[in-house]
């Protein structure tokens, strides 16, 4: 009786999946297949079938969603980083729709499995703060491997202003050797210095970023800009990025020892779990022999 009734979740959530697609204009699995290659043989970067889904779904409840503007213009500027193409409404209910799913199943797993109801509850809940903040934690570590360069940047202005103080000329030339996010970065800055006025065009850069760290190079190449003789300066904050980094590598050092202790503990108490496993055995092997 339960094999029929799990039978029969299953053939109506299939039939409530393909029912689904239809009303909302979902193509088929076949065809999301052939559209993702076709994608990919123009150079596109490659999109899951889930996420396909889940956003075209997410788009019928995205206009129901009344986000409050300095939430939305943060999730705005995170989605705009990380190159999504979605309003910030589509990406929040498309959080809701994959908690949601995972919602829908517990109801049905109800009658049958009344234990893993908060199982899925929970699991709903953990895959909402997961999707949602996906992008929050993409941009925070995207920021810190900016941030882990700036140091070196700053030292190469300053060795570039013995010499030099074409602002545009430095960057560029930095550009040849700066990492893979911090170069997109500064593409961006030299184009759109190329194009319109530099000292807004490193103002929008130290935006998009959000670094103190780069706010102080910052500051230092606009004063550039007008003029000033910034030499000391960013022998200044050069030091003091030294010390930064290095504050910060103490840190990352004083971390390990705790988390080797973590793993010795776990180590400690298998070895006692399998002592404890090996001794219960033959004192039980000995009581049977002795009532025996």
């Amino acid at each position: 009786m339960t094999l029929l009734a799990l039978l029969a979740i299953i053939c109506f959530g299939f039939a409530t999946y393909n029912l689904t697609c239809a009303f909302v204009d979902i193509p088929t699995k076949k065809t999301s297949r052939m559209m993702m290659l076709a994608r990919k043989q123009q150079g596109i970067k490659a999109e899951k079938l889930l996420d396909v889904y889940t956003t075209k779904i997410a788009g019928l409840f995205a206009h129901y969603l009344k986000l409050d503007k300095l939430k939305r213009n943060k999730l705005q500027r995170a989605l705009d980083i990380v190159g999504l193409e979605l309003s910030p409404e589509v990406y929040t209910a498309r959080a809701w729709v994959r908690a949601g799913a995972v919602g829908l199943c517990a109801l049905l797993m109800a009658p049958l499995m009344p234990l893993a109801v908060p199982i899925l509850i929970g699991l709903a809940v953990a895959l909402w703060f997961s999707t949602y903040y996906s992008v929050f934690d993409f941009v925070k570590k995207r920021r810190k491997l900016i941030e882990s360069e700036i140091p070196r940047f700053a030292l190469t202005i300053g060795q570039n202003l013995e010499n030099d103080r074409d602002v545009l000329k430095i960057l560029t030339s930095y550009r040849r050797v700066a990492g893979k996010d911090f170069g997109a970065e500064l593409d961006q800055t030299i184009a759109d210095m190329k194009t319109g006025n530099y000292e807004n065009a490193l103002i929008h850069f130290e935006t998009r970023i959000g670094s103190p760290m780069l706010s102080d190079v910052i500051r230092g190449l606009i004063g550039v800009l007008r003029g000033d003789d910034q030499r000391m300066y960013f022998k200044m904050i050069c030091f003091d990025m030294r010390q930064i980094e290095q504050n910060n590598l103490k840190k990352e050092a004083a971390k390990r020892p705790k988390k080797i202790q973590r793993y010795s503990m776990m180590m400690l108490i298998c070895i006692m779990i399998i002592y404890l496993v090996v001794l219960c055995t033959e004192v039980l092997a000995s009581l049977g022999a002795f009532f025996g």
